[in-house]
């Protein structure tokens, strides 16, 4: 809440007001509290322990961000997107989300914590990550975020998608366009009685059909991107890919937190490179979903840890 003042008061300032602010309340790191560096833009980038990424570590397939062997950077294409393509342009993820465990730390409190406010920080690093490594930024693009389906939102309170899209549309400058809604509730994957990945998703996502003006922004947009949390078989984003192409979408990307990879032996029907973390989960990894969501195990413990952060 601190924090969320804090730049609040310092939106309305500048130049000496911006410096005696940040000398009478230093930023503080948003997850945990604890005294934080400026990421140079106003906003915390956390403490040492909670510092965001500024991208996956190794070399990334330029379309879904997983890893790729050494061997094959500059490649234009992962051998999981020639087999199976996850029906986008190009992933672009803050960072990994079983390799960098600070990352996984604001993704868990983000989604299972309650902390809806970090959304704030969160986008600002993403949209870091955004300008770094997309060559044109055009202001024709268009964010969509993955929608909720009612009843979970109702038991999350809050959709943390849209949380994000609403600030990264702050943050870059492009509009927001929930053109997308679920048509029906999918299993939460990976629990009992879930279905393959793309089996669960297939045909939950449609067109906000009472939103008429947030279809025709995906239409006339140059390009759409898809904003989600964790990413991992893709089948989420092949499905809300199809349904924006419907509504006329040209050219459909996306953005996402972190990008996770299904552990060796998952039916998951994609691995990674040579470099992919295959090692069993360990406490402190979520439950990844099917679905590219996560299910809190015993990281809703520290969920409810960081719930209590300043």
């Amino acid at each position: 809440m601190r924090e969320q003042v804090r730049e609040q008061v310092r939106a309305r300032v500048s130049g000496f007001g911006r410096a005696l602010i940040d000398l009478l309340y230093p930023p503080l790191c948003w997850l945990c509290g604890c005294d934080a560096a400026s990421a140079g833009d106003g906003h915390a980038s956390g403490c040492v322990e909670h510092a965001l990424p500024d991208g996956p570590p190794g070399v990334r397939c330029p379309i879904c961000a997983g890893a790729m062997a050494a061997a094959l950077e500059g490649a234009e294409r992962c051998a999981s997107c020639r087999r199976d393509s996850f029906g986008i342009e190009r992933l672009v993820v803050l960072g990994d989300y079983r390799r960098q465990a600070q990352l996984r730390e604001w993704v868990l409190a983000f989604k299972h914590g309650g902390r809806a406010e970090l959304a704030r920080p969160l986008a600002a690093a993403l949209a870091r990550r955004v300008r770094a490594s997309v060559a044109q930024v055009a202001a024709e693009n268009v964010l969509v975020p993955v929608p909720l389906h009612p009843w979970r939102r109702l038991e999350r309170g809050y959709d943390q998608a849209a949380r994000l899209g609403s600030e990264l549309c702050d943050a870059l400058g492009w509009p927001l366009a929930r053109a997308l809604v679920r048509t029906r509730p999918t299993v939460v994957q990976g629990t009992a009685g879930a279905t393959s990945r793309s089996a669960n998703v297939r045909g939950a996502f449609g067109a906000a059909r009472w939103r008429p003006l947030a279809r025709r922004a995906v239409a006339e947009a140059e390009c759409v991107w898809i904003v989600d949390d964790v990413v991992t078989s893709g089948a989420t984003l092949r499905e809300c890919a199809r349904a924006l192409r419907r509504m006329g979408a040209r050219r459909v990307c996306a953005l996402a937190l972190a990008r996770a990879t299904p552990h060796a032996g998952s039916t998951a029907g994609r691995e990674d490179e040579l470099e992919a973390d295959t090692a069993p989960a360990r406490d402190g990894d979520c439950a990844l979903t099917r679905d590219g969501d996560c299910a809190p195990t015993r990281d809703a413990a520290d969920a409810r840890r960081l719930r209590c952060a300043p």
